[in-house]
C-alpha cells in the first residue's frame, strides 16, 4: 500500500489544485464571462469528444495496463508493446472518424432547434477527440509505469489554466468566440504535447519501436482483451455523459450549464479515489499475473475503507458549505443544490465500493463488465429519457445515481460469487457510522443567518467530531500512518 499511498498523495495534491482552479473557473468565472448557452457548449463539446475519443481507444489503455508487467523491459523498448497500443488506437479513430462524419449532419439537424450553437460547432469535436486519444494513451503509459503525478498535473492544472486563458481572452474581446473555442481546443493539444515531452524526459517514448512480443502473450489475446474492454469501457463511458448529452437535446444549453455546475462540485468527493485507483489497477495486474488473490483481497479491503472514509469526509465539508459555494455562482444556477446533494451521494457509493473495477479489468474476466455495462446502457438511457423531461436536471442527477449503484453492486455480486472477494470489513461500518453520525449532527446544527459564520462554525465541529474518533478508534491503520507522519513531518 506504501507506493499507492505516496503516489496518490502526490497525485491528489496536483488534482486538487486543478479542481480548486476548475471550481474558481464553473462557478465564478466562466458563468460570469460566458453566457449560459455559451458555458453549455463547452460542456457538451468535451462529452460528446470524450464518447468518441474512447471508443476510438478501442481498450487499447486497459491493455497496457492489463499486459505490460509481461513486456516490460526498457532496454528491449517493452518490446515494442507501446507501439503496438498506438497502431490499436490510431486505427480506432481512423475507424470512429469515419462514422462520426457519416453521420455528422443528422446529429446537427437532430440539435439544431434546442442547441443550435452545438450544432454550428460541431466539427470541433474530430480534433477535440484525436487529442484526447493520444493524451489518454501516454497518460494510461505513465500509469503503467508507475508515474502518475506530473501527467497528473498536467491534466488536472494546466488544462484548466489554459482554458482560463481562452475564456479571459474573449471576456476582454480580444478574440471572437471562434477563436475561443479554438483556443478551448488547443488546451489539449497542449496537454498532449507536454506529456509527450515527459515521456521523453523519461527516456521512455518507444512509440515508434518495431513491435517483437517474443510470444510473452499472444497478439490474439491482447487485442481480443482490448476489444472487450472497449466494449465495456465505451459502454461505462457512455452512461457517464449521456446526462450531459441528452440535457443538450431534450432541454437546451442552459439547463447543461446548471446541471454541469452541479456535477462538477458532486464529484469533487470521488477525487482521491480516481488517484488511488489508477496507481492499485497496475498493482492489481501484477498480483492477477502472480495469482495472489490474498494480495488482491488486501488491497480491494484497504481501498474501501479509505475512499468510504476520504470520500465521505469531503462529502460533509462540501454539503454543510454548499449555502456559502452556491453564493458564489450568479442566481441564475441556483437550482444546482438538490443535484449535488444526488450526484455526490452516488460517487460515494462508488468510492465505497473500491476498486471492483480495476480487479475484473486486469483479470480474466473481463468480459463481465462487457455485460454489465450495456445493461447499464439501457437503464441509463431510459431513465434520462423518462426523468429529464419530468424533472429536468434533477432528473438526470437521479439517473445517475442509480445507474452507479446498480453497476457497483453488480460488480460487487459478482467478485463475491467467482473469487470470494469483498470490499467490506467490520472498520467499513465503524466508519459508516461515524459519518452518519457526523451528517446528523450536522444537520441539527442551527443558522446564524450569515452564510460564511455557519460554513465555518459548521465544518469545525464536524472535522473534530470525524477526526479525533477516527484517529482514536484506529479504523483505518493507512489514516493513522499518515497522520503521525504528518506530525512527524510538523515537528521536524
Amino acid at each position: 500500500m506504501g507506493i499507492i499511498r505516496r503516489q496518490s498523495i502526490k497525485a491528489s495534491i496536483a488534482t486538487y489544485l486543478g479542481t480548486a482552479i476548475g471550481a474558481f473557473n464553473l462557478m465564478i468565472l466562466f458563468p460570469r464571462w460566458l453566457t449560459q448557452e455559451q458555458l453549455g457548449l463547452t460542456r457538451v463539446l468535451i462529452a460528446v469528444a470524450i464518447l468518441f475519443s474512447q471508443a476510438a481507444l478501442l481498450g487499447a489503455p486497459f491493455a497496457l495496463i492489463r499486459f505490460f508487467p509481461f513486456f516490460r523491459n526498457k532496454a528491449k523498448k517493452h518490446h515494442g508493446f507501446p507501439a503496438l497500443m498506438l497502431l490499436l488506437v490510431m486505427a480506432g479513430f481512423m475507424t470512429v472518424g469515419m462514422i462520426v462524419f457519416i453521420f455528422q449532419i443528422p446529429v446537427e439537424q437532430l440539435y439544431g432547434k434546442r442547441a443550435p450553437l452545438f450544432a454550428s460547432n460541431f466539427s470541433w469535436i474530430f480534433p477535440l477527440a484525436l487529442f484526447m486519444v493520444l493524451t489518454e494513451l501516454l497518460f494510461y503509459y505513465s500509469r503503467a509505469l508507475l508515474k502518475l503525478p506530473i501527467p497528473v498535473f498536467f491534466r488536472e492544472v494546466v488544462l484548466r489554466v489554459a482554458q482560463t486563458v481562452a475564456v479571459f481572452l474573449f471576456y476582454m474581446k480580444w478574440i471572437s468566440f471562434q477563436w475561443m473555442i479554438a483556443l478551448f481546443v488547443g488546451s489539449y493539444l497542449l496537454q498532449l504535447l507536454l506529456l509527450t515531452g515527459y515521456v521523453l524526459w523519461l527516456k521512455e517514448f518507444f512509440f515508434f519501436s518495431g513491435i517483437h512480443l517474443e510470444h510473452k502473450v499472444p497478439l490474439n489475446q491482447i487485442l481480443r482483451y482490448s476489444f472487450i474492454t472497449f466494449a465495456a469501457v465505451s459502454a461505462a463511458i457512455y452512461t457517464q455523459n449521456i446526462d450531459v448529452i441528452l440535457l443538450g437535446y431534450l432541454l437546451n444549453l442552459d439547463n447543461t450549464a446548471v446541471y454541469s455546475i452541479a456535477f462538477f462540485i458532486g464529484t469533487i468527493v470521488q477525487i482521491p479515489a480516481r488517484n488511488m485507483n489508477m496507481v492499485a489497477a497496475s498493482i492489481v495486474a501484477d498480483a492477477w499475473k502472480e495469482n495472489d488473490r490474498e494480495r488482491i483481497q488486501k488491497l480491494y479491503m484497504q481501498t474501501a475503507l479509505n475512499q468510504l472514509i476520504i470520500g465521505g469526509f469531503i462529502f460533509l465539508l462540501i454539503w454543510f458549505n454548499i449555502d456559502l459555494l452556491l453564493s458564489f455562482i450568479p442566481k441564475d444556477y441556483s437550482g444546482a443544490k438538490p443535484v449535488i446533494f444526488m450526484i455526490g451521494l452516488g460517487k460515494l457509493f462508488d468510492m465505497a465500493t473500491g476498486i471492483n473495477g480495476e480487479i475484473i479489468n486486469t483479470s480474466k474476466h473481463v468480459k463481465v463488465n462487457l455485460f454489465t455495462n450495456l445493461l447499464l446502457i439501457v437503464i441509463s438511457t431510459a431513465m434520462n429519457f423518462w426523468l429529464i423531461p419530468v424533472y429536468g436536471i434533477m432528473g438526470a442527477a437521479i439517473a445517475t445515481a442509480v445507474s452507479v449503484f446498480l453497476f457497483n453492486t453488480l460488480r460487487m455480486v459478482f467478485l463475491y460469487y467467482e473469487y470470494r472477494l469483498q470490499p467490506f470489513e467490520w472498520a467499513s461500518g465503524k466508519g459508516a457510522l461515524l459519518l452518519l453520525i457526523c451528517f446528523g449532527v450536522g444537520m441539527v446544527l442551527p443558522s446564524t443567518g450569515h452564510v460564511w459564520v455557519d460554513s465555518i462554525y459548521r465544518s469545525a465541529i464536524i472535522a473534530v467530531l470525524f477526526v479525533l474518533p477516527l484517529i482514536y478508534l484506529k479504523i483505518s491503520p493507512e489514516i493513522n500512518a499518515a497522520f503521525r507522519s504528518a506530525i512527524s513531518s510538523v515537528k521536524k
